[in-house]
């Protein structure tokens, strides 16, 4: 479809896209995988991306569990953790290919939130020069909910936030984790798998699969166009 053609039916006020940040928005998975395997190996534990994609991804752990650290020591290792994940960030270009240019001509015609497992730190540093945030209307970050995904308090968050019912509103994730905790707050999701990467995920039953912002665009196209 053409990117200056109107979606199937205006959307305007009475319908919201809930998007998942990393994986989705920006691709940061790999390298808060890789924050995580450096620290791993200096308490001389191994972490691969299966390790991550299990733990991380699916049960909405953290990989850091694997060091077998309690207490202090754990906390300190979540803080050196944490602060190579933020220097990682600030060193390269990390907006998914056509994503901004995506946002650009979804923004006219819905409201637009982000809702996401990170925390308000990196979260600024993820998008202190993205330039993606001014197509949202408010973000929802980990400090704003009390239980993390797969739980839905995230997504229930941003539904009293935006005021709309959870049958006009779509969520955009890529992982399990996220796909059952938006729709267990009522949503239908589409699991986006950016270069087919994660396409094969085992995340039940999603409104479609895609892994491309083209293909994305055609299926919120087709959904706003069946919405009431």
């Amino acid at each position: 479809m053409s990117g200056c053609e109107p979606l199937q039916g205006e959307a305007g006020a009475d319908r919201a896209i809930l998007w998942d940040n990393d994986g989705v928005l920006v691709d940061t998975e790999p390298v808060f995988f890789e924050a995580n395997r450096r620290e791993l190996a200096v308490v001389g534990v191994a972490a691969s991306w299966a390790d991550f994609e299990e733990i991380s991804l699916r049960r909405g752990e953290s990989l850091l569990s694997l060091s077998g650290l309690h207490g202090d020591d754990l906390g300190a290792l979540f803080t050196r953790r944490d602060a190579l994940y933020s220097e990682l960030l600030s060193s390269g270009e990390i907006v998914m290919a056509g994503m901004g240019d995506l946002l650009e001509r979804l923004a006219p015609r819905f409201r637009m939130v982000v809702v996401t497992s990170s925390r308000r730190k990196h979260f600024e540093v993820i998008h202190a020069r993205s330039g993606l945030m001014r197509h949202f209307e408010f973000h929802v970050v980990r400090e704003d909910y009390r239980l993390g995904k797969p739980h839905p308090d995230g997504y229930l968050e941003a539904l009293y936030r935006i005021g709309l019912p959870a049958d006009r509103c779509l969520a955009v994730e890529d992982s399990p984790r996220g796909v059952a905790s938006a729709q267990a707050a009522g949503l239908e999701v589409v699991l986006f798998a950016p270069g087919g990467t994660g396409s094969e995920r085992e995340v039940g039953n999603v409104l479609a699969r895609v892994t491309n912002a083209e293909e994305l665009e055609e299926v919120l196209d087709d959904w706003a166009g069946r919405v009431p």
